[in-house]
C-alpha cells in the first residue's frame, strides 16, 4: 500500500523524535567539512591503487626487455624467473630471481638507455599519478558542493545589483553554502518588500499629484479669464458695479477652494509621515464622544456601541475617520443614517488581563448606494462619481479615511447593503479587560 504524503511526513517525524519519553532526534545537517572528510580517503585509496599498478607494470615492463633484448655473457634467462650459470669445472647452478638485475658491462648504449628509462618511469609516474587523483578529487567536490551554489549566489548578486528583486533563489544542497543562500533569499525578499512599499508611495504621490495638478487647471482657468476680463474692461468703464462685485466675489471663491485644496494636501503629506499615538480610552468615554459627534452633525443618526473595558488606541485619528464617513454618509442617505461601533476580540478559553482586537466602524445609509466603478476608486485621491463636481467635494475624504486606517493597522472597505451603501472601517486596537462591564455603564442602564 503506497503511503500519503501527510502519512510519510508522520512516520519521519515520528522517527525523528526517537522513543517514546525521549528527547527528539535533531535532524543532521550536511557539512562540506564532513563532505570533503569523506573525499579524501577515495582519493588516498585510488593514489594507493595506482601507484602499486603503476611499481608492477614497471617491473614486468623491465623483465620483459631484458628476455627479449638482452643478453649476457654465460647466462640466459628463462621467462625472466630461473637463471642457470655453468662453472669453469663443468658444474650447473640454478637460482630463482624475482626480478632480473642487469650486471653485464659489455651491454651496448642503446639497450642500456631503454632500460634505465623503463626503470626510472615509475619515479614520474607515482608523483603524477597522485596529483590526478588529488586533481580528480577537487573536481568532483567542486562540481557536487560548489558549482551550483556559487552560480546561484553569483547570479542573485548579479540581479540584486541591476534592481532586479522579482526572482527566487534556486534552492541548494543543505550545507553551509545552502544556509548562505537562504541569508540571500531573506535578504532579497526583505528588499523586495522595501522597494515595493516604496515604489507604492512613489506611485501614490505621483497619482497624488497628478490629481492635484489637474483639479488646479479649473480655478486657476477661471481665475486667469476674471482676470484677463478685468484687465479688459474696467479701465474703459464697461462693467458695472455690481457685476464688478459679483465678479470679485466669484474670484474670492476660486480662492478659497485653492486654500482648501493646499489645506488638504498637506494634511495627506503630514498623514503620510504620521505615527499612531495610541492612549488608553474608556469604552463608555468612547461612545459617548461618538454619539455626541453624530448629535452634531445630524437628526436622523441611529448610532450604536457594542464593547466594554478599556482600549488602547489613537482616539483622534478614530474621531477624524469617524467625522468623515458620518459626514460622507449624510450626503448620500435619504431619511437615516445607521452607525454601528462594536469590538471584536480574540476569542480564549482562558481570561487574559490584555487581548489584541478590532474596532470595527460601520457607516450603512439608504441612499442609491456605489457603483462598480466607485467600489473600486472611491478611495482614491480626488475622485469624484457622475454628479460629485461640485466645487465643496474635493474627492479626499474617503482616501484620507483609508490612510489613517492602514497607519493603525486596519483597513477601508466599500460595499453596498440592503439600503445604500456601507464603509467600515477597522482599526487594531488592544483591549483591557474586555468582557469587564464599567460601571457608569451600569449605571446609565
Amino acid at each position: 500500500m503506497r503511503e500519503t504524503g501527510e502519512q510519510a511526513q508522520a512516520i519521519d517525524s515520528g522517527e525523528r523524535r526517537g522513543k517514546p519519553g525521549g528527547k527528539p532526534l535533531r535532524k543532521r545537517r550536511r557539512s562540506l567539512r564532513r563532505t570533503l572528510y569523506y573525499c579524501i580517503p577515495i582519493c588516498v585509496v585510488l593514489a594507493y591503487l595506482g601507484t602499486m599498478a603503476i611499481g608492477i607494470g614497471s617491473n614486468h615492463a623491465q623483465d620483459w626487455y631484458m628476455t627479449n633484448f638482452m643478453k649476457e655473457q654465460n647466462v640466459e634467462f628463462w621467462d625472466g624467473r630461473y637463471e642457470i650459470y655453468v662453472s669453469p669445472d663443468g658444474t650447473a647452478h640454478y637460482g630463482y630471481v624475482e626480478s632480473p638485475v642487469y650486471q653485464s658491462q659489455n651491454a651496448g648504449g642503446p639497450e642500456r638507455f631503454v632500460y634505465n628509462v623503463i626503470s626510472s618511469a615509475q619515479i614520474v609516474l607515482i608523483p603524477l599519478w597522485i596529483l590526478v587523483c588529488v586533481g580528480l578529487t577537487v573536481w568532483i567536490f567542486y562540481k557536487r558542493e560548489l558549482e551550483k551554489p556559487i552560480r546561484v549566489l553569483q547570479e542573485a548578486s548579479e540581479k540584486i545589483a541591476d534592481n532586479c528583486l522579482e526572482f527566487e533563489l534556486e534552492p541548494v544542497k543543505d550545507n553551509e553554502l545552502g544556509r548562505l543562500r537562504d541569508g540571500f533569499e531573506k535578504m532579497r525578499a526583505a528588499l523586495y518588500e522595501n522597494n515595493r512599499a516604496t515604489w507604492q508611495l512613489l506611485e501614490e504621490r505621483k497619482r497624488l499629484n497628478a490629481a492635484f495638478a489637474h483639479d488646479m487647471r479649473t480655478p486657476i482657468t477661471v481665475l486667469k479669464g476674471y482676470g484677463e476680463m478685468l484687465e479688459r474692461y474696467v479701465p474703459e468703464g464697461r462693467i458695472s458695479r455690481e457685476k464688478l462685485l459679483e465678479i470679485l466675489s466669484m474670484m474670492n471663491g476660486q480662492i478659497h477652494r485653492l486654500e482648501s485644496y493646499t489645506q488638504k494636501m498637506s494634511s495627506i503629506r503630514k498623514l503620510e509621515d504620521l505615527e499612531p499615538e495610541t492612549e488608553w480610552v474608556k469604552a463608555l468615554d468612547l461612545k459617548e464622544k461618538l454619539q455626541g459627534i453624530c448629535d452634531i452633525l445630524g437628526q436622523n443618526i441611529t448610532c450604536s456601541f457594542k464593547g466594554s473595558g478599556t482600549l488602547r488606541l489613537d482616539e483622534a485619528l478614530l474621531l477624524e475617520v469617524f467625522e468623515n464617513l458620518v459626514a460622507n454618509g449624510l450626503r448620500y442617505a435619504r431619511q437615516m443614517l445607521q452607525v454601528t461601533v462594536r469590538v471584536l476580540t480574540e476569542e480564549s478559553s482562558v481570561p487574559r488581563q490584555e487581548t489584541e482586537g478590532v474596532l470595527e466602524v460601520v457607516v450603512e445609509d439608504d441612499g442609491p448606494g456605489f457603483s462598480p466603478e466607485e467600489l473600486q476608486h472611491a478611495t482614491d485621491p480626488f475622485y469624484r462619481g457622475e454628479g460629485q463636481m461640485e466645487q465643496c467635494h474635493f474627492g479626499l475624504g474617503l482616501y484620507i479615511c483609508r490612510l489613517i486606517c492602514v497607519k493603525c493597522g486596519g483597513s477601508l472597505t466599500l460595499a453596498n447593503g440592503i439600503c445604500g451603501g456601507r464603509v467600515t472601517a477597522r482599526f487594531q486596537i488592544i483591549c483591557k479587560n474586555p468582557f469587564e462591564v464599567d460601571k457608569k455603564l451600569i449605571d446609565a442602564q
